[in-house]
Parts: C-alpha cells; structure tokens; sequence
C-alpha cells in the first residue's frame, strides 16, 4: 500500500518546491496524505470485517433456523406422545370400569374383556343377551347392555362396533324362514345390539356399526358343545374414530 505513495509524494515534493512551496506546507500537505491513506486502508478493513460478520452472522441465522425446526419437531413428537398416553389411560380407565361393573358375568364366564394396542373387546356369550334361536334381546340381556351402555356412552373418542357371530350348525328350526342361514342370525344380533344402544342407550348412531360375520371367525373348534358355545356370541368393539 505504501509503495503505491512513493512516486505521488515525490513528485508532489518537486511540484511544491518548483513552485517555491514553503516546507512547512509540504510536510503538511504529505501529513494530510498519508492521513487519507491510512483512512482508506482502514475502511478497506473496516468493509471486509463487516463482510465477514454478515458471512458470520447469515451462517448463525441458518444454525438458529435448524436448531428452531428440530425442536419444533422434538415438541410435535412429544405432543404426539403426550397425545397417545392421554388417550391409553382413558382406554385404560374404560377397561378397567368395564371389568368393575360387569364383575359378576366375568366371573361366571359370561363375558371377556380384552384390551390390545387401539382396541377394546366385550365378549358376550348369545345366552347372555338372546333367547335361543332368537335374535331379540332377552331382558336379562338388556340389563347386561344397561351395565355397559353406563361406561361407553361417555367414551365420545371411540366408535363402537358390534359384531355377531354364531357356530356351523345350520339352522333347520321353524326361524329358517326369518333367518335362512347364519350369515342373517349374526347380522341381526348385531343390529338389535346397536339399536339398543342408540334407543335406550342415547349413544350417538354416527359412532355405531353393526356387522355379521356368521361362522367364519370362530374362537374354538365347533366339535364340542363348548367350543359351539363359545363361537355364538357378540363382541362389542371400541375403536379409534375414523378421520
């Protein structure tokens, strides 16, 4: 940078002496010049330690940006988490509602209850709810479903299913012709099921469904008296609600 002055100065040195400039002057005059060249030189400094902090501080802008968007993805998981444990201890607590009010069918073998990942089983043998060859609910059913509609009816974040199932024993009784096959004996169970509960019970309908599936999800060999008995039977489902 200094060498670049050499030639001005010595050239203005002549000029100010040819021109019979006092020394004084002069000294002045290279003095004011090496000023403005130091201040120069420094605002050269000066711009490229601002340009390095806007390199500095754009690269802590992007380091803030991501820190900002992982924990904002941290705090949706947790959320989420915090979500799913709120929603496990309410299926926890219908669970264990269920097994308090319906303690006495559990023990004598009436009913089972399951819980599994998202979902909540009542198992019901038919006797329980249905006259034999009948798809009405019998009284002493109604008072079973009276139990159980207590506890779901305040359960708004599940929606019910109820399924109807029966044995591989054709029917050849005089309801054949109101029920040819077991396809609509399981289905009808299951919809008085849920009329009961939307009638009597006031459950909301958009969260119940009804659904036969005859023989063909048995939970036992049908070679047996006891195994028969216990693939005729009703599940109550809850289940999450579907978006």
């Amino acid at each position: 940078m200094k060498k670049h002055l050499v030639f001005p100065v010595v050239s203005l040195f002549f000029l100010l002496a040819a021109c019979g400039v006092p020394t004084a002057q002069f000294d002045k005059a290279v003095a004011d010049l090496k000023d403005c060249s130091k201040e120069r030189d420094d605002a050269i400094m000066q711009s490229s330690t601002c340009k390095n902090q806007v390199v500095n501080l754009t690269t802590l802008n992007d380091t803030v940006k991501k820190e900002r968007d992982d924990l904002k993805v941290k705090v949706d998981e947790l959320n989420a988490k915090a979500e799913k444990a709120a929603e496990l201890e309410k299926a926890t607590a219908t669970y264990q509602d269920l097994q308090k009010k319906l303690e006495k069918e559990i023990q004598e073998g009436k009913i089972q209850i399951t819980e599994m990942k998202n979902r909540l089983t009542m198992t019901m043998v038919d006797k329980i709810l249905f006259p034999s060859g009948s798809a009405d609910v019998s009284r002493d059913g109604k008072l079973v479903l009276d139990k159980v509609i207590s506890i779901i009816k305040d359960v708004a974040d599940k929606r019910i299913q109820v399924e109807g199932h029966t044995d591989n024993v054709r029917i050849f009784s005089s309801i054949k012709t109101k029920y040819p096959t077991n396809w609509e004996l399981s289905t009808a169970r299951a919809t008085q099921v849920v009329r009961y509960l939307q009638e009597e019970g006031g459950i909301d309908p958009k969260r119940l469904s009804a659904t036969g599936y005859s023989e063909y999800q048995p939970v036992a060999a049908n070679d047996t008296d006891e195994g028969k008995a216990r693939n005729r039977r009703i599940e109550i489902v809850l289940l999450p609600l579907l978006n």
